[in-house]
């Protein structure tokens, strides 16, 4: 399997027979679409793997599971895919367009938005004669990132300007992660060690930019923050893992 991470598949609904035994009949070429600054357009191909037709409905949206093409609100309009319903045939490929719409966005950071690809099972009567599973509606949610001009720094710079620090509360340690970059950071894994131990993983998934979050740790560590490390993968425009590894006790404020 390729490194990349594949997008997350959400369950729509249970509708049909069909044959098969891959979920995931509808795949993408990325994990994500990034609009770089100035860029009006952008394109994701797309391929029908099942051995039967599907039809595919596209928007854009804020990434809530309940928001759908007729709940999208007006500032979720800052990309437009063309065409938002089509028809795809067994192996069949197609050229999604994302156009951007001008829309204000800010200009000191990224904007987040997710690509949504609702895939319609076929009615029974088409369907290969052998189906004998039942199949489900699927609902891919893709990351879509608005990024603007003249940003202060690029985004191969973001591991090492995100910022860990410990805190002790009465309800045990924490670790503090702050990420003063204009980029959103997508944590692959993180856990935090001592110099030579063994480490404690804890569960991060985005943090926005310019954003902080505190997280709970299992334990204390067995040394000062000092003499600790953060260890972690991040996602990169590609989908592809970027290691990182920040000293503890940096300002994290």
């Amino acid at each position: 399997m390729s490194s990349k991470a594949w997008p997350r598949w959400k369950v729509g609904g249970l509708l049909c027979l069909l044959c098969g035994s891959s979920w995931a009949g509808l795949m993408a070429e990325s994990t994500r679409v990034v609009f770089a600054a100035g860029s009006a357009e952008q394109s994701l191909q797309l391929v029908n793997t099942n051995p039967y037709p599907v039809v595919v409905q596209a928007w854009v949206d804020d990434g809530g599971l309940e928001s759908g093409p007729d709940t999208a609100s007006a500032a979720d309009a800052a990309v437009m895919p063309i065409p938002p319903i089509f028809r795809l045939n067994p192996q069949a490929q197609i050229s999604l367009r994302l156009i951007a719409t001008g829309a204000p966005l800010p200009t000191d950071r990224e904007s987040l938005f997710w690509l949504n690809l609702y895939e319609i099972p076929p009615r029974p009567g088409d369907l290969p004669a052998d189906a004998q599973t039942l199949t489900v509606a699927l609902r891919t949610q893709m990351k879509l990132f608005m990024r603007p001009a003249k940003l202060p720094s690029s985004a191969e710079q973001l591991p090492e300007q995100l910022r860990f620090a410990l805190e002790q509360n009465a309800d045990g340690p924490r670790l503090r992660i702050a990420n003063p970059s204009p980029y959103y950071a997508t944590f692959r894994s993180l856990e935090v060690a001592c110099a030579g131990g063994a480490a404690q993983p804890l569960t991060v998934d985005m943090l926005a930019p310019l954003a902080r979050e505190t997280l709970a740790m299992a334990s204390p560590l067995p040394c000062a923050a000092e003499a600790a490390e953060a260890r972690f993968l991040l996602v990169d425009d590609d989908g592809n893992p970027v290691a990182g590894r920040v000293a503890l006790g940096a300002d994290a404020k």
